[in-house]
């Protein structure tokens, strides 16, 4: 069977589907997949074909604009209009049997609907569908949202019905900006740990993580143990004199800490315990620390789950609360719903309370790799 795959170029997303187009390739498919250059060398290194995207996938920075709903949706649209104009004819001539896309790349759906082809599609995070919205956080936050840019989303809404009506595609639903659904929809989030699961059509799998084939692809770091490990990214930008005072805490100094930044403090440089770093193995590290102090990245808090290690999220974004939520609920870790250094503290002191054995049970009794190649693979029944 011949696939091609449309990743979205983050690596929250292109890291977890490693595994799946690894295992694909070793049951003898041949796999493209269009990505930009970071991750050239990881997909071949799974056996795949690499193709790159051009310049505006180059420029786009996915992680930056997934904060503000709005600028996402507008970034979305937008790129998906013009992805639509440029690939279409790149498919009919690759002439795939299946077409597989993340959950972000409507412009793929609709490629897929228009030449009648076959269509799977990847989510790095838990499913989301209109029930889900409505009942979390994000309905919440969408109420200011709308207030503060009802006007430009209408606009946007209206562009996107009059492309799709003059390409003859399907209706503009809303809820594809979360998850474009396919034929086939995986979703890399165990069915026990997702939100509302039983809402989802039958077309929708909850498959599991690939952590476990992630350890094998992605390992390249040696580190010794930490008592606690800080990877906060903006949280940390925003209140970076804050973090000092909270890592010149008693109970801190005496912790033996590493923390991901893209910028060392001078402040932190002098700090005998503390050590800093640019770049991470997650998949490395993680196993040797007692503690994860993190935003609720989906990938990051599933691998603190798979190696049973405590968690405290303090999310940045609406998706991340979600994750943060499912794992207070799961009593994996403590959930702050914003940075304050005496909460923090005392959150740490209260670590030994957590039962992440819970977590670690539900992440390893599913095995996502393989369960995405079988559903993935039975698509060609079809064909």
């Amino acid at each position: 069977m011949k696939i091609v795959y449309f990743m979205t170029p983050a690596y929250g997303h292109v890291l977890p589907v490693l595994p799946i187009i690894r295992e694909l390739t070793k049951r003898g498919h041949e796999v493209i997949c269009y990505a930009t250059p970071q991750f050239k060398d990881y997909i071949g290194s799974c056996g795949c074909h690499y193709r790159e995207y051009d310049e505006e996938f180059h420029n786009l920075k996915i992680d930056e604009i997934t904060g503000d709903l709005y600028r996402l949706m507008e970034t979305l649209i937008t790129l998906n209009e013009k992805q639509y104009d440029n690939y279409i004819d790149v498919v009919r001539s690759e002439s795939p049997d299946l077409l597989m896309y993340d959950s972000m790349l409507s412009f793929a759906k609709n490629i897929a609907y228009k030449l009648n082809i076959k269509s799977v599609c990847t989510a790095a995070t838990i499913g989301f569908n209109l029930p889900v919205c409505m009942f979390s956080n994000i309905a919440t936050s969408s109420v200011p949202l709308v207030l503060k840019n009802g006007k430009g989303m209408r606009r946007l809404i209206k562009q996107d019905k009059k492309f799709r009506k003059d390409r003859g595609l399907a209706k503009f639903k809303l809820i594809d900006l979360y998850m474009n659904t396919a034929d086939c929809t995986i979703v890399m989030t165990p069915y026990k740990l997702q939100p509302m699961a039983w809402t989802f059509p039958k077309s929708v799998h909850f498959v599991g993580t690939t952590i476990k084939e992630q350890i094998e692809i992605l390992h390249g770091g040696e580190y010794g143990d930490y008592d606690c490990y800080i990877s906060m990214g903006s949280v940390f930008g925003k209140n970076v004199n804050e973090m000092r005072d909270f890592l010149e805490f008693p109970e801190m100094r005496e912790k033996k800490i590493i923390i991901s930044t893209p910028e060392t403090p001078d402040w932190m440089k002098g700090m005998p315990n503390v050590r800093a770093e640019k770049w991470v193995h997650n998949v490395d590290l993680i196993p040797n620390v007692k503690l994860f102090i993190n935003v609720g990245g989906v990938s990051s808090v599933y691998t603190a789950m798979y190696y049973g290690v405590r968690q405290i999220s303090i999310p940045a974004q609406e998706e991340e609360r979600y994750n943060a939520i499912i794992l207070k609920r799961h009593k994996g870790g403590f959930y702050l719903k914003r940075y304050e250094k005496d909460k923090l503290l005392k959150a740490v002191k209260s670590a030994d309370k957590l039962k992440p054995e819970l977590c670690q049970k539900l992440i390893r009794e599913a095995d996502g790799t393989g369960t995405a190649a079988e559903l993935i693979e039975g698509m060609s029944v079809n064909l």
